[in-house]
């Protein structure tokens, strides 16, 4: 059995079968890929949208990559653990999730400020 292996490839992971996925998610495999398909693009648009812009053409970073799949594992168990907050009809609900800091942090990455034990 090989061990999968992250190769920067520059664009969003669209495709449940994208061997990035199983790399930053192990338990991605226990899955449907049918089933993976919906929250993978739902991540990578809250991505787009909380992430600072890039230029038209230019490849996605690896943090925007790595954010796009803890959030869509986030929006996975939201909606397996379910709750009053859903949005949707027809039957067809999503938990509303916020974006995890973890997520937000790889996005738009904190500027460290050195610190002198005075006032912050």
């Amino acid at each position: 059995m090989t061990t999968p292996t992250y190769e920067p490839v520059g664009t969003w992971i669209t495709d449940p079968g994208d061997p990035r996925l199983v790399v930053l998610w192990p338990a991605a495999e226990d899955y449907e890929p049918d089933d993976l398909g919906f929250p993978l693009n739902v991540a990578r648009i809250q991505c787009e949208r909380f992430a600072p812009a890039l230029a038209v053409d230019a490849p996605i970073p690896d943090n925007y990559v790595a954010a796009q799949v803890m959030q869509a594992r986030a929006l996975v168990r939201a909606g397996m653990v379910g709750s009053g907050d859903q949005a949707g009809g027809y039957g067809d609900t999503v938990t509303v999730f916020p974006m995890d800091w973890n997520v937000k942090n790889l996005l738009r990455p904190r500027k460290g400020r050195p610190y002198f034990g005075g006032k912050r």
